[in-house]
């Protein structure tokens, strides 16, 4: 919904038709903003895709209505509801939970959709949902719940928990709303979720092992000392001591002296891990993953399937580019290349087509330019969109697969230099203490 300025009826209707609208109703408005008197009626073309849209009945010249709050001119871009959705702390109306996990949200998305395709009430749906899902969910879900059965939107409850429901979650969530799609969206999501889980859970295995490795290197060293003090010993006494219990006290003695060291490694690589997974560290995650080789490729790939399909779904709900442009960016999960989307997002007018905001923000290659503006031509934006979506999610899927075998390579082979550099330490330290405990001080003098 929205206004334009034109000489007449039938100039406006080509204006929006020429943009890539699908015209459902004109009415001409007074300088107040209520609609004029008129003999004649407006012309409405109905959408040429079989998609589900809401009609409005034309108001009559006796009861002249308001100009509607979402009207937006077309000197004026509407900036939509974008930045208020990526905190980077709790505002007062907003709640701090356990943080969720890929893993949960994929199995609360698919429940959802398999409730929504079926046709169960959606507030019967959350509020059977929230005695099966983890305790720190429960309330989120008891809360949608209310507010769905109160005409409310998802959404808006989403937004509220932001420790639960990233940005993008909750801007899919809302394109789904929009365009009356709610089961595609949590199918959508679950889908998304199930392939981000398996890498993460990839990821983190490496990580643990990288971190375990290097904290455990003083525990090592620690040994070597040991071992070589109960050879000291044991010379010293003339080889008279017990073995055992020598080895087990210099070793036992070495490692309780460097425990403390050991605990402070693991402390620092537990707050490092905290700090980069805050709340505020969020776009500086999203920022370093898209300059990381491999995966950079792998979530830009990613961010561009989830904006079409998106753009896909708004698009069948008749509404204009503008809007579609700026309810699919808000499905975009890396915050990076989401900002840039809202730069030419929020510089939008009326006017603009959908083709020339796409290749004005150089995310997506130009072809996919092409194709909307083929679609805006024929007056089938939405077959372009889908044709699109199902480009950018294969390119998705064929980069997700190379991300999966390339990450073991890179981060074992990060791994080996690793180990590599503590087993030069821990072995210098070990072959320079036995030289130094078994050879007389004058050869090692001599040596030098």
């Amino acid at each position: 919904m929205g206004t334009l300025q034109a000489q007449n009826v039938d100039a406006a209707h080509q204006a929006l038709h020429g943009g890539g609208y699908q015209v459902q109703l004109l009415e001409e408005l007074t300088a107040s903003g209520q609609v004029k008197p008129t003999t004649s009626q407006a012309p409405v073309v109905r959408p040429k895709s079989n998609t589900a849209v809401h009609q409005r009945q034309p108001a009559s010249s006796t009861n002249p209505v308001s100009k509607p709050q979402t009207a937006r001119t077309h000197e004026t871009p509407s900036p939509g509801p974008v930045l208020h959705s990526i905190p980077t702390k709790i505002t007062p109306d907003q709640f701090k939970t356990k943080k969720g996990s890929d893993k949960d949200l994929f199995f609360l998305f698919s429940q959802l959709g398999s409730y929504f395709k079926s046709g169960v009430n959606p507030a019967l749906a959350l509020n059977d949902l929230a005695k099966k899902s983890p305790a720190h969910f429960r309330p989120s879900l008891t809360h949608m719940a209310s507010k769905v059965s109160e005409g409310g939107r998802m959404s808006d409850v989403l937004e509220k928990y932001p420790y639960l429901y990233p940005p993008d979650v909750v801007g899919t969530v809302r394109a789904g709303e929009a365009s009356g799609f709610m089961p595609e969206a949590m199918n959508e999501l679950a889908a998304k979720l199930e392939v981000s889980h398996r890498l993460k859970r990839r990821l983190n295995y490496f990580f643990y092992i990288l971190i375990l490795t290097i904290a455990t290197a003083p525990l090592v060293y620690g040994t070597i000392q040991g071992a070589l003090k109960s050879i000291k010993e044991q010379d010293a006494a003339g080889g008279n001591l017990p073995v055992l219990s020598t080895i087990g006290h210099g070793i036992g003695g070495s490692i309780t002296k460097d425990l403390p060291v050991t605990f402070l490694i693991a402390a620092c690589f537990t707050g490092i891990v905290l700090w980069v997974n805050s709340m505020p560290m969020r776009r500086f995650r999203h920022v370093f993953i898209i300059r990381f080789p491999v995966l950079g490729g792998r979530a830009r790939a990613e961010s561009m399937a989830r904006l079409t399909w998106a753009m896909t779904m708004v698009s069948r709900a008749g509404l204009s580019p503008q809007r579609t442009f700026l309810l699919g960016l808000e499905s975009v999960p890396n915050l990076y290349l989401r900002e840039i989307l809202e730069q030419e997002g929020n510089l939008m007018v009326e006017s603009d087509k959908l083709s020339t905001v796409i290749r004005r923000s150089n995310i997506l290659p130009p072809e996919y330019g092409n194709i909307i503006e083929t679609g805006e031509i024929t007056g089938d934006v939405t077959k372009a969109l889908d044709s699109v979506a199902k480009a950018t999610d294969s390119d998705f899927q064929a980069r997700d697969t190379t991300a999966v075998a390339s990450s073991g390579f890179i981060f074992y082979g990060l791994m080996a230099v690793v180990v590599l550099i503590l087993a030069a330490w821990l072995s210098t330290a070990w072959y320079s203490g036995l030289i130094k405990t078994i050879l007389p001080e004058g050869i090692i003098s001599w040596n030098r």
